[in-house]
């Protein structure tokens, strides 16, 4: 008989399906002939051989297959009774499965452990004190406990005063993520750091201290790590350790007190806050570029826009509000220049008078339109109100008293010829046209009078405002001095002993709190104040960290490769994640390990196929948390040439061979429902290597529909040119004809430490646990 699994459709009537029974595959069968020699045992001798000659395990004996056998049969209850030192077909089958006995990697440490410990790659967390996501969750010692007992080996602090400032906090600074002491993740490193691995933590801080609590943060570093803590007696590395020589030790990686204060001066000249709500971070500030500055000039205010015009002028001294009334005076100047003319012309044509009081006429229109205009714009000011009204109305009297001199004129040509037969009566017209330019001058004297006054009015209310402005300009540079003032008195009260205004004793305090703070600093985090090329090619006699965010290590890679590489020979080279990724995802690691970057730090509470590969790396080594890099990120060659991804060409090393047989194990893991509500799960399982951009591929099996079982049975090949650094990414799919298809398990597997041989693959869910029974039967082959 056999199982069966029920499902119901439409509410009143069942499917059914037969679950069908684990059987071996073809190639199980003809290994156990083979070394069984037919017979229908294994004995230990006969397994023994199997896992030499099959199975790639070189120095197996019988003795070790002897255990084997003793497991299995413990495992199998129904034959514990029995104490047979013999596999059947099942018991071999059964061995094959069990992938803490048949895994497809070593448990042990495999790599020289002895090296300097920048030719490693670093199991490295980012954040590690949080929670959840990086804006709002809360910050807590257990994501660190976890992190320690996953083996990663980096641990981020960051350290900010409580609101008292007589304490030291963890939390993300400038969020609203709620603090965890840093006591308690002290005394958490301290009990979790070695229970994974015992090789070195590395913490690195991300300071944001004052020089009381660096005094505060000394002591409670020693006080509670004690003996783990490392630091070198001569105050800096000249070359680093190796992991071996450094087992059961603790290190600290953080800049010198002195450089956060100037690298915190200049950031709160240049950026107050980051995007993120983040104050500019120990790594995000150390890779500024000279445009940041340049744009922080672009968006400054307008009275820094006229600070800055000022300087530029031939002058030196006028602004945009005196070129403005220096323009007025010359328009005043130029109207009086225009009526002195006008009442020139009167007094000179005395023949053609009615030619000059035309253009009498026309000319003081034009002013007039002008006046008008000007004092019509200056409506800001009430008193200005009322003299444009008044002004409008003298306007329309001068325009009346000029029609009346238009009427006149016409008059006076009507009567010219009766003009020249009586002198008198033409000397009389003239003392009346002299007494008429008198008055029209008069009138322009009187509107030229009230322009001026209201163009005073108005370079008094532009220049009241303009010192306004320049009030409050001074008011906000007075502000920054004081502040940069009080920066350099704090600066001097810690550096400067006799500095007025600080006790002495406490000066001496500081300076020894200081002091004992950068003592325990075992590798210094330097910053690229040149930029990042200059960072990473500058001779360094002493080792040093350098950190750069994902699209700092793009650039670099795209434009000067060699040079990070080169950098990571000496020095350890740290990449985090942009801070736009505020829901913890990660980007994608392999570039900054093709370019020998060790500490690819990663948000170890998220989870994605890039955290996926990120395990896949160090499950390598025994999952010691240190994998050692290939020797062509080591070596340099005979012109001391090194590698560069981008233009290396390199043969063929090998071809990995996959077979995958079948999968099992989900039926006890998930609901019978929870795949599909109607049927059993459709599965089918995708293969992926990444890695050398000339070594990635995807492969994918068959659908094996309505079975909680499925068998493949088939083979994929995927030619490698750079093993060392190439990871196998497998990920079971069920197939879903309506939606997305659903997650059935994933793992991730470096290809350089996969062991030959038929193996069992456990599976894990999205956030990389491991999944309690669903396990897949595959073969490795390296041909």
């Amino acid at each position: 008989m056999g199982s069966y699994n029920y499902y119901k459709m439409l509410g009143f009537f069942n499917r059914k399906f037969k679950i069908s029974e684990r059987e071996p595959p073809p190639d199980v069968r003809d290994a156990f002939s083979q070394y069984a020699v037919n017979g229908p045992h294994m004995n230990a001798e006969q397994l023994a051989r199997f896992l030499v000659e099959y199975q790639g395990e070189e120095g197996r004996t019988a003795d070790d297959a002897a255990e084997i056998i003793q497991k299995i049969h413990h495992r199998r209850q129904h034959l514990a009774k029995h104490n047979h030192l013999y596999l059947d077909l099942d018991g071999f089958f059964e061995y094959l499965f069990q992938d803490d006995l048949n895994g497809p990697l070593n448990t042990q440490v495999s790599n020289d452990m002895s090296a300097p410990l920048q030719h490693y790659f670093i199991y490295t967390g980012h954040n590690s004190y949080l929670t959840g996501n990086q804006l709002s969750s809360r910050c807590s010692e257990k994501p660190i406990i976890r992190a320690l007992e996953r083996g990663v080996r980096g641990i981020e602090l960051d350290l900010w005063p409580n609101s008292a400032k007589d304490n030291i906090h963890v939390l993300h600074g400038r969020t609203l993520t709620t603090p965890v002491t840093l006591y308690k993740c002290l005394e958490s490193i301290k009990n979790h750091a070695f229970v994974k691995s015992p090789y070195p933590v590395i913490i690195t801080l991300e300071d944001h201290l004052t020089p009381e609590l660096h005094s505060k943060a000394a002591e409670m570093l020693t006080e509670v790590l004690g003996e783990m803590l490392y630091y070198p007696e001569s105050g800096c590395l000249e070359e680093l350790p190796s992991p071996e020589e450094l087992k059961h030790r603790i290190l600290l990686s953080t800049k010198a007190p002195k450089e956060y204060l100037e690298s915190r001066q200049q950031n709160e000249k240049e950026a107050p806050a980051s995007p993120s709500g983040k104050e500019s971070s120990e790594d995000e500030s150390s890779v500024k570029e000279t445009t940041e500055n340049e744009g922080e000039r672009i968006n400054s205010g307008p009275g820094e826009e006229c600070s800055e015009a000022s300087t530029s002028q031939p002058g030196g001294t006028e602004c945009p509000e005196a070129e403005k009334t220096n323009a007025e005076q010359r328009d005043c100047v130029e109207a009086e220049k225009t009526n002195a003319e006008q009442l020139d012309r009167v007094e000179a044509e005395k023949t053609n008078a009615s030619e000059a009081e035309k253009t009498n006429a026309s000319e003081t229109e034009k002013t007039n339109a002008e006046q008008q205009d000007r004092v019509e714009a200056e409506k800001t000011n009430a008193e200005q109100q009322d003299s444009v009204k008044a002004e409008k109305t003298n306007a329309y009297e001068a325009e009346k008293t000029n029609a009346e001199q238009l009427d006149r004129g016409e008059a006076e040509k009507t009567n010219a010829s009766e003009a020249e037969k009586t002198n008198a009566e033409q000397q009389d017209r003239v003392e009346a046209e002299k007494t008429d330019a008198s008055e029209a001058e008069k009138t322009n004297a009187e509107q030229q009078d009230r322009v001026e006054a209201e163009k005073t009015d108005a370079e008094q209310h532009d220049r009241g405002e303009a010192e306004k402005k320049t009030d409050a300009e001074q008011q906000d540079r007075g502000e920054a001095e004081k502040t940069d003032a009080e920066t350099q008195d704090s600066e001097r009260a810690k550096n400067d002993p006799g500095d007025e205004g600080g006790d002495a004793s406490t000066q001496s305090a500081l300076r020894s709190g200081g002091t004992e703070y950068k003592r325990l600093i075992a590798i210094r985090a330097g910053k690229a104040k040149q930029g990042v090329r200059q960072a990473l090619t500058t001779a360094q006699e002493k080792v040093k960290r350098l950190s750069l965010n994902e699209g700092d290590l793009e650039k670099a890679a795209a434009s000067f490769g060699t040079d990070v590489i080169r950098f990571t020979q000496k020095s350890i080279l740290r990449v985090f994640p942009k801070g736009t990724r505020v829901t913890s995802s990660n980007f994608k690691p392999m570039l900054g390990w093709m370019h020998g970057a060790q500490m690819v730090a990663f948000n170890m509470q998220g989870y994605g196929k890039s955290l996926w590969l990120m395990h896949g790396m160090f499950r390598a080594n025994g999952g010691c948390g240190y994998v050692k890099k290939p020797q062509f990120l080591i070596e340099r060659g005979p012109e001391d040439e090194v590698f560069d991804p981008k233009v290396a060409v390199v043969p063929l090393k090998f071809t990995l061979k996959v077979t995958v047989y079948l999968g099992d194990g989900w039926r006890l893991d998930f609901s019978h429902t929870h795949f599909d509500a109607f049927s059993p799960p459709d599965f089918y399982t995708k293969l992926f290597i990444v890695g050398a951009p000339a070594d990635c591929a995807k492969r994918k099996t068959r659908i094996i529909e309505d079975d909680w079982g499925p068998i493949w049975g088939e083979e994929f090949e995927f030619p490698l040119t750079v093993p060392e650094m190439a990871l196998l990414r497998i990920e079971v799919r069920e197939y879903d004809m309506s939606e997305k298809d659903d997650f059935g398990g994933q793992t991730c597997l470096p290809v350089s430490e996969l062991r030959p041989g038929i193996r069992s693959v456990p599976l894990h869910d999205k956030k990389g646990e491991k999944l309690k029974s669903v396990r897949l039967l595959m073969r490795f082959q390296f041909i």
